[in-house]
């Protein structure tokens, strides 16, 4: 039986025994199964670890009644429960265990005091055990993995001198600390960050392949939680997962969650259908999984999660990052040949709108850029009229390729132009050297532009043409141009609506059956707009005008993206409304 070490979770707990546990802990999760094959269906992450999986048990609720009933996650049964009446003197005493369950209901073993539970040893086994088994085509997911940085992390510490540093260790070696890696001489097979970092232990599962009698303890773990990797992408020389979680990735937008978390499975997976191939890390994983494994129709066979890991899993760094495999992609802008983990090229020229009414396999293109999968305009057009289109038409309106236009031909900026596109702005990463606890490094994992993305190419210090001048005269006009042409619409509905029914709405006989944020900006549920069947008395200049104008408020950069073309289609969309109120 493990003795756990000070800095794992399962360290005495500083609560006394009625109390329940805090500290960033999830309460009432599901307990672990330990002997089944759906066992990490119920596993959880509930902070993250340095080195990944953390093996160490890590109790989640204490209900005080009648007894004491502790629940535990865990990856390495038999556990024991322990309890001690202060954290200072005295013995540790068992009073559960050694038992393959994570709850246990116990009497109460005084007025106060404190619980732990401890763990067996974990069993790793090394990379090479894996591969007789996982590098077969063709899924060649152990020679794939050799070819990234993960497999060479412990000779990045060599290189400068830090092999033997434990605090270093604990990120570029298997288990360290935890029952795994102890030294290069005593444990060559543990060094580097291997499979067994993300999976966790896989003794049991080895020994449940090669022909046991018993049943796995516990499945390899499979998660796309931003948890797993957070636990050593972190820290202030590179802060990955802190900037991650400021982003708007780090979460699914509540309304969206609610779907898949209905009891309703055929409606929960239709949500999933329709919006989690963006909205959840974890459904879109799964859909690209059954892409990439499948054939023709077999591509629709998509395995959902469920709707708790679809509701709780936003976009996270294996979204865009294939931890097993580097791919090497061709820029169209630049023609250059490059090799990283992401899952699709940087850059594309594809005008591409994602239809959430047909299926992800039926379009799915895997030559689209890496944002521009998503950040796209989902299908939007002139002829929806129940809500604005989507918030996300970004890679459109930076493509200049969507909008009604006139006969004149757009002038269009030069940001699509840029090497990186996207990424060259919004994940430019800087301050990586000399950076402090102060004055940490910037990985881009925030995903907000900066100056110093700007400054590559405007790099006039100061005056009209420096980067901030730039941004600033320019989101200035726009948002203008964006008041302007609402004001416009606004003054037909008041003034040339002929409808019959245009006294019931006023100023928002312009808008969509649901009214988007220029008119209802905290997204009220009691403002509506004209019905489905009143939207066909809207003329159709009005509706390409409003059409228009919510692509750029949408696309949310007011005209940095491409500030000649939003210029444009909100002149086209002014022009149209004064066509209208000229009559």
């Amino acid at each position: 039986m493990r003795h756990p070490t000070q800095n794992q979770q399962s360290q005495p707990l500083g609560r006394s025994w009625w109390s329940r546990l805090g500290a960033g802990l999830l309460t009432g999760l599901v307990a672990l199964g330990t002997t089944t094959l759906v066992a990490q269906e119920s596993f959880k992450l509930t902070k993250p670890t340095p080195g990944g999986i953390n093996v160490s048990p890590v109790i989640t609720n204490i209900a005080d009644g009648d007894n004491v009933v502790v629940k535990w996650l865990g990856l390495t049964p038999p556990y024991k429960l322990q309890h001690k009446s202060a954290l200072t003197g005295g013995e540790w005493a068992d009073v559960s265990g050694p038992t393959t369950d994570t709850t246990a209901s116990v009497a109460k073993p005084g007025e106060s005091g404190f619980f732990r539970v401890l763990g067996s040893d974990p069993s790793y086994v090394g990379s090479d055990v894996c591969a007789e088994c996982h590098n077969v085509a063709p899924q060649m997911t152990h020679s794939g993995w050799l070819d990234t940085a993960h497999a060479k992390a412990f000779d990045t510490l060599k290189k400068i001198g830090q092999d033997k540093n434990s605090a270093c260790l604990a990120c570029h070696t298997v288990g360290y600390q935890a029952g795994g890696y102890v030294d290069i001489g005593t444990t060559p097979h543990l060094a580097g960050v291997q499979c067994e970092n993300c999976h966790g232990p896989g003794g049991e599962h080895v020994d449940w392949a090669s022909g046991s009698a018993l049943p796995p303890k516990i499945l390899p773990i499979t998660t796309p939680n931003a948890m797993l990797c957070g636990g050593c992408h972190n820290g202030f020389h590179h802060p990955t997962y802190d900037e991650w979680k400021t982003a708007g990735h780090a979460e699914v937008i509540a309304s969206v969650a609610s779907g898949f978390l209905s009891t309703n499975i055929v409606s929960a997976q239709g949500r999933m259908s329709s919006c989690g191939s963006c909205h959840s890390g974890a459904v879109r994983f799964q859909m690209e999984q059954a892409y990439n494994k499948n054939t023709g129709n077999a591509r629709t066979n998509v395995v959902w999660p469920s709707g708790i890991e679809a509701a709780e899993t936003s976009v996270t760094c294996v979204t865009c990052h294939d931890t097993h495999n580097k791919h090497v992609y061709t820029n169209v802008l630049t023609g250059l040949v490059y090799t990283n983990q992401l899952r699709h090229p940087l850059t594309s020229t594809n005008s591409f709108s994602y239809n959430t009414g047909a299926t992800f396999a039926s379009q799915f293109n895997p030559e689209v850029s890496l944002c521009g999968n998503c950040h796209n305009a989902r299908g939007a057009s002139v002829s929806s009229n129940g809500r604005p289109p989507h918030h996300s038409p970004q890679h459109n309106i930076m493509m200049g390729n969507i909008g009604i236009t006139d006969s004149v031909t757009p002038t269009q900026g030069a940001h699509w132009k840029n090497p990186l596109q996207c990424v060259g702005c919004h994940t430019h990463g800087h301050n990586s050297e000399g950076a402090t606890e102060a004055n940490p490094a910037y990985t881009g994992h925030g995903f907000r532009w900066t100056v110093q993305a700007c400054q590559e190419c405007h790099k006039s210090p100061t005056g009209a043409f420096s980067a901030t001048n730039l941004l600033a005269t320019t989101q200035v006009e726009i948002r203008g141009l964006i008041a302007q042409t609402k004001t416009l619409l606004d003054v037909w509905a008041t003034t040339k609506n002929t409808n019959s029914w245009a006294t019931l709405y006023g100023a928002l006989g312009w808008e969509y059956s649901t009214p988007g944020q220029l008119s209802n900006p905290t997204g009220s549920s009691s403002i509506k707009g004209p019905t489905a069947t009143e939207q066909a008395g809207i003329p159709k200049a009005i509706q390409e005008a409003r059409y228009n104008l919510y692509l750029i408020e949408h696309d949310g950069s007011h005209g940095i993206h491409n500030a000649p073309y939003a210029r444009y289609l909100l002149e086209v969309a002014q022009r149209k409304v004064n066509a209208e109120l000229a009559k």
